[in-house]
């Protein structure tokens, strides 16, 4: 197996979403009933000058790295996507570094992954690809006929990185994009195949922005020195004119305060370290940075604001990741993240832009929004059961709500801190059983399961209606899309790893050849290269008569001819 994803040409992913709309009733595993209708009118921001429906979003992570990621987030009701951190270590150097698994969210969240596993190349790609996807789809599938989302990218994480031919290229074709191959690859799919839409007309082509985004997220390393951050703060603003938001540590608060929080909301086994705190931003000069870049921002016509939280570093003590660090996200950063906001919201009379990440979910995102902080945006709810669904559950919340984003309500905010600290919904409920792994190749449960379809954020596993099995749904993997992050491992009710069990589907001879999964590879001409479960290879003849009863991995081939042939090829 590969832990390397790769990306889909903008052709295919326009054909896979809609063959799967139009045949499925579904994109990317996502049925329509699940899909977000526009009703709230007191959601909608002016953000930087963009048109924002609703201020939610996922963080920047696991489900802003691929534009079906980025697609998946758009139909179900985010807006606003963090995209995720691109830095001068890119590519094979940062596939490296991350070593797998990467991901471990039974109940809070950890990970130790921080940047993009994608050369910035291939995440300028992605970036372009789906701004103009989701334009496209708003259109075609009758939910806005203007662009009514924006993408704040995040460089990271020091000032030579970020002044590096690649990075600033990055940022100046993020800010205009028309003159970068992508966008320019883009229009011409979308004028070649326009038969193949309902609603999106040629016209419209035209319509579509090609400035990606105005909005950039410094992302700097734990321990990071001031100096710096003025300098990469000053370089954006004035070199750069774009909007430019500061991500902020957790340890602001001091480590009093949130070992204090974790021990009251019962997460004695997070082990933080003192030093990491003293070595990190303290919170008066973390005001003296945010009072000269606000300023510096006014000079040069461009906004400044904070991003709380990043994620909290802590001692890796539970034998499922590597490595001796993880990093905190989730129910416990929630009320580290509004205790932060509050200082801040004080020290600037409220008049200071906060955008919030750290533990959000349905709980509390009425009471958050209703303080003015906006946007917000979540990671670990979106790796839980139901995946991105949960954001239409999020946003549904909003649905009866008025909202006012002119300032920040700091008495709200405060009382919203002080709440979190003792919130029952955000204790720790302790991460369950592990379970022993029985997950086999076929049949894995007689119910509609397919938890493993739901939690993986690059959609790399589907379920397969084929009623000649005892179960009526099968899962079918997809290995180009999977980076083995490990969260359908996580949350699968057999305990079993469904990237390794389950029939893939394969792109190219490497992959097949890198992997033992039972699976298949298109040779062309109605040929597939099969490997069955027990191991054994042949070619199978799609146009050949001949049974295949009992023959299991056959029976799968061909539901996946009828129904899915289109991610049977390879384009």
């Amino acid at each position: 197996m590969s832990d390397t994803m790769r990306i889909l040409s903008f052709e295919s992913l326009l054909d896979i979403t809609l063959k799967d709309y139009y045949t499925k009733g579904k994109i990317f595993e996502i049925e329509e009933k699940f899909f977000y209708k526009p009703g709230n009118e007191s959601l909608e921001m002016n953000f930087n000058g963009e048109y924002l429906r609703t201020p939610i979003g996922p963080a920047a992570g696991p489900h802003t790295q691929l534009a079906q990621n980025i697609l998946s987030a758009y139909i179900t009701g985010s807006r606003f996507f963090e995209l995720k951190t691109v830095q001068i270590i890119d590519g094979k150097q940062m596939q490296e570094i991350i070593k797998k698994p990467c991901i471990d969210a039974r109940n809070v969240g950890y990970n130790v992954e921080w940047s993009t596993e994608l050369s910035i190349e291939e995440a300028k790609s992605e970036y372009i690809k789906a701004s103009v996807l989701l334009q496209v789809m708003a259109i075609e599938l009758g939910i806005s006929d203007i662009k009514d989302f924006a993408f704040n990218i995040s460089v990271g994480y020091d000032l030579q990185g970020i002044q590096s031919k690649k990075v600033s290229e990055f940022i100046d074709d993020m800010k205009e994009a028309k003159d970068t191959e992508t966008f320019k690859e883009c229009i011409v799919v979308l004028k070649n195949n326009i038969h193949e839409f309902k609603r999106f007309k040629s016209e419209d082509i035209s319509k579509i922005s090609s400035n990606i985004t105005n909005l950039v997220t410094v992302s700097t390393l734990h321990g990071c020195k001031p100096e710096e951050i003025i300098d990469i703060g000053t370089h954006l603003i004035t070199n750069k004119k774009i909007n430019t938001f500061i991500k902020c540590n957790p340890t602001l608060l001091g480590y009093d305060y949130v070992r204090e929080i974790l021990d009251n909301l019962g997460y004695d086994e997070v082990i933080i370290k003192r030093e990491d705190f003293d070595s990190d931003l303290k919170y008066d000069k973390a005001v003296d940075i945010i009072s000269e870049l606000k300023q510096l921002g006014k000079e040069n016509g461009v906004r400044v604001g904070i991003k709380l939280t990043n994620t909290l570093a802590v001692d890796n003590r539970r034998d499922v990741l590597p490595g001796k660090t993880m990093y905190l996200s989730g129910k416990p950063l929630y009320a580290i993240a509004l205790g932060i906001a509050a200082k801040f919201a004080e020290s600037f009379e409220g008049n200071i832009p906060i955008s919030l990440s750290g533990g959000i979910d349905k709980n509390n995102i009425v009471f958050v929004i209703r303080t003015g902080i906006a946007p917000v945006t979540f990671s670990t709810i979106l790796l839980k059961p139901r995946g991105y669904i949960n954001i239409k559950d999020i946003v549904g919340k909003l649905k009866n709500e008025n909202f006012s984003f002119d300032r920040l309500d700091i008495d709200g905010i405060k009382e919203l801190a002080e709440a979190a600290k003792s919130d029952v919904n955000y204790k720790n409920k302790g991460d369950g059983r592990i379970l022993e792994d029985t997950l086999p190749c076929y049949d894995c449960f007689k119910v509609n399961c397919g938890l493993c379809v739901d939690v993986c954020p690059n959609r790399a596993n589907i379920k397969l209606y084929d009623d000649r099995f005892d179960a009526p749904y099968q899962i079918v993997h997809i290995e180009s899309r999977c980076n083995e992050c490990d969260n359908c491992h996580t949350f699968c009710t057999r305990g079993g790893f469904p990237y390794f069990n389950k029939p893939t589907i394969f792109a190219d001879s490497e992959e097949y050849n890198n992997s033992e999964n039972a699976g298949f590879l298109s040779l062309g001409e109605h040929k597939y290269q099969v490997r069955n479960e027990d191991g054994i290879e042949y070619v199978y003849d799609a146009k050949a008569e001949k049974s295949s009863e009992g023959k299991q991995i056959d029976m799968i081939l061909q539901s996946l001819i009828k129904d899915y042939s289109y991610l049977l090829e390879n384009k």
